[in-house]
């Protein structure tokens, strides 16, 4: 009876043991996954950082000018004149008692009478 029951244990030693190695060896596989992973983010990364640099270097204002005054002819630009931004009636008119931003209201009934949404239009 001691013989079966030690050859047994053998039994679930070795199952363990061929069980752990294969834990083990999952683990390393997926460890150098992680390896490859974080290279490759890293390059994407550095290829980030260089997309901005890129992108900043394009868009120096110098250079926006250089190309506007090279090519306005042959694309029809024009200037931006005030009038096609908006018009002064546009903006709201400002309360005579208007507060900062931040400062503490003590009517704020008061206040909500007087503001009008920046969609409406008032004639």
């Amino acid at each position: 009876m001691s013989r079966l029951i030690n050859l047994l244990l053998i039994l679930f030693v070795l199952m363990g043991a061929f069980w752990l190695f294969q834990v083990k060896h999952q683990a390393k596989e997926e460890g150098g996954k992680i390896a490859i992973l974080r290279g490759q983010i890293q390059e994407e990364k550095d290829a980030l950082l260089l997309l901005k640099a890129e992108w900043s270097y394009l868009n120096r204002p110098q250079r926006i000018q250089r190309l506007t005054n090279e090519f306005s002819n042959q694309l029809g630009l024009k200037a931006i004149e005030p009038y096609q931004i908006g018009d002064i009636n546009d903006v709201p008119d400002r309360a005579g008692d208007a507060t900062l931003p931040g400062a503490v209201v003590d009517d704020l009934e008061g206040l909500l009478e007087h503001a009008h949404p920046a969609s409406a239009k008032t004639e």
